[in-house]
């Protein structure tokens, strides 16, 4: 049987000499792996549709619960990102992140696109101009992707005192704080008044330039949600603030991203 897939290559595993296993990001069904036979042969016609980070239209045969590549269309390619070892690095941290976090054959929850959003990801990637920007895109698919697996922080006011219901704020003054306090491992914000100086758990100090980044990427649309401007020092405090929450988040590693780490540019 014949099935017809929009998707992105998230991962991809040598068979033999010829042949390779490839993860596809759909949101139809997840992540579907499928054999892609003579893909490494040079006259292959899924030559080009095949590769990690490849977005094209799949047609897939179904046979005893095994997916194959039976024709493939090419739509993007994101070639570019191989000519940077940092872009490309920070590549294949998103493609790890979305293959190990995205249920197989199973449609993902949400209104927002997995596809549309980790196509975004990979562009903005290749097409960031400094390491600072690069930061910014690091930031944004982390905090971006923990509320589309369900981890939405509150980053509306203090939960303390600042919290009035599902779809209000208290007017207590605490947004005229410069300083907010942000605790990664519940997702909340509580303002200096609130803050007990002597709590011991993680907690990160978020100015009112870092607090504006993370609302723009939680609550803005999805074509959105990249489009902010930060200084190159806030760049990197946000990558930190946003790392954290997302692996504490999804309680796990990536080996991607200690690559990643290993070689970044500072």
């Amino acid at each position: 049987m014949l099935f017809t897939y929009d998707g992105i290559v998230v991962g991809r595993r040598d068979i033999g000499e010829s042949n390779c296993f490839i993860d596809i990001l759909t949101d139809e069904q997840g992540i579907i792996e499928a054999t892609a036979h003579g893909v490494k042969k040079i006259n292959s016609s899924l030559l080009g549709s095949c590769g990690l980070f490849s977005y094209a239209t799949f047609c897939l045969n179904k046979t005893k619960q095994r997916y194959s590549v039976n024709s493939a269309k090419p739509k993007r390619s994101f070639h570019e990102l191989g000519s940077d070892i940092e872009k490309l690095a920070l590549g294949s941290y998103f493609a790890q992140a979305v293959k190990f976090c995205t249920p197989q054959e199973q449609a993902a929850e949400g209104s927002d696109s997995l596809v549309r959003f980790f196509a975004i990801s990979l562009y903005e990637a290749e097409m960031a101009r400094d390491t600072a920007r690069l930061a910014c895109v690091k930031a944004a698919f982390e905090l971006r992707f923990s509320c589309m697996l369900g981890y939405f922080p509150d980053l509306r006011g203090c939960c303390n005192c600042g919290w009035g219901g599902h779809d209000q704020i208290i007017q207590c003054g605490c947004g005229e704080h410069d300083e907010m306090f942000f605790l990664p491992d519940s997702g909340e914000l509580i303002c200096g008044d609130c803050f007990d100086r002597e709590y011991s758990g993680r907690y990160f100090v978020l100015t009112r330039e870092l607090l504006g980044a993370m609302q723009n990427i939680v609550y803005a649309r999805l074509d959105e949600a990249f489009r902010f401007s930060v200084s190159p020092q806030a760049a990197k405090l946000l990558g930190i603030v946003t790392e954290n929450y997302f692996l504490a988040r999804t309680e796990r590693s990536f080996s991607a991203l200690d690559y990643y780490k290993s070689i970044r540019m500072e």
